[in-house]
């Protein structure tokens, strides 16, 4: 297993789950911190060990009352069309369930396998499909709503 590769997408899942940098680095870095406490383990399930220990380390921290406002994130200077369709597309996942929001950051930011999500949501791999062929959809329509 690559850490260095499985600590970014941790990372890019705590960040999207909390919405704040500092916070998504100290609940991968705790993540870690378990999983190297835990002892050595097989590489196979790993993964799915990690996910669901930063998902739990994730909620536990938005029961949490927030001690700062969180700042507004905006995309990066650049071509002004890229910039609205991003910002678009931030608004429609935004608007989607958390549920299906996780979902496609897991499948198509951190690239995870149908099988991965599956155990880690608990979910079947039909459901998975599902689920994402439906939030596509949805964000599909919100985008051409948004077209004038």
């Amino acid at each position: 297993m690559d850490i260095e590769q499985q600590y970014d997408k941790i990372y890019r899942y705590c960040l999207h789950r909390l919405r704040d940098g500092h916070l998504a680095e100290d609940v991968t870095q705790e993540t870690f911190a378990r999983y190297f406490a835990a002892g050595p383990r097989g590489t196979e399930h790993a993964l799915r060990w990690l996910y669901i220990v930063a998902r739990n380390l994730c909620a536990d921290q938005r029961r949490r009352p927030p001690t700062e406002p969180l700042p507004e994130e905006l995309p990066a200077p650049g071509d002004p069309d890229s910039a609205l369709t991003a910002l678009a597309l931030r608004q429609a996942v935004a608007a989607l369930p958390a549920e299906d929001q996780e979902l496609i950051l897991m499948r198509y930011v951190n690239q995870e396998p149908v099988s991965v999500i599956a155990s880690v949501l608990g979910m079947s791999r039909f459901g998975v499909y599902r689920r994402t062929r439906a939030a596509l959809e949805t964000l599909r329509r919100a985008l051409e709503e948004d077209e004038p």
